[in-house]
């Protein structure tokens, strides 16, 4: 296993254990994590330590109970990582029961996480990453 998909796999477990200091320890100083496109109310921008933490209490603050499942990792040499997951909760108060599939693009600089971006689907996370769902390099069509 690539050491990029250990990263990933070991921040996404310590993400499901609700481990905050061990997530942030994986996170570049200057990480960024845009879930601008989500549909929660906090969908936003997060950068820096704090940030991520601010992200990361939010996504436990709002349920009484909830669970991550990491589905699929894709290694993408030479610094990113397509991961698919899958969150269950109930909403804390409402207790309402939410599923959710995610799709994010994790990019490594210095054996840390710098960068994780949220995506509406597969498609998209490989079209950010310059290539076609089936792993290809995309190149760009002549004018």
């Amino acid at each position: 296993m690539s050491e990029n998909l250990e990263l990933v796999r070991r921040a996404l477990r310590r993400f499901s254990e609700q481990a905050i200091d061990g997530i942030v320890e994986e996170a570049h100083s200057e990480i960024e994590i845009d879930y601008s496109g989500s549909d929660a109310p906090d969908a936003s921008v997060y950068r820096g330590h704090a940030g991520c933490r601010a992200f990361l209490r939010g996504r436990y603050e709002d349920f009484e109970e909830r669970s991550f499942e990491t589905v699929e990792l894709i290694d993408v040499p030479p610094s990113a990582v397509v991961a698919v997951g899958r969150m269950r909760g109930t909403g804390r108060g409402s207790g309402v029961a939410v599923e959710a599939r995610s799709v994010t693009v994790w990019t490594l600089r210095d054996g840390k996480v710098e960068h994780i971006k949220l995506c509406r689907s597969r498609a998209e996370a490989f079209e950010r990453l310059g290539l076609s769902e089936d792993g290809h390099r995309q190149t760009a069509k002549p004018s």
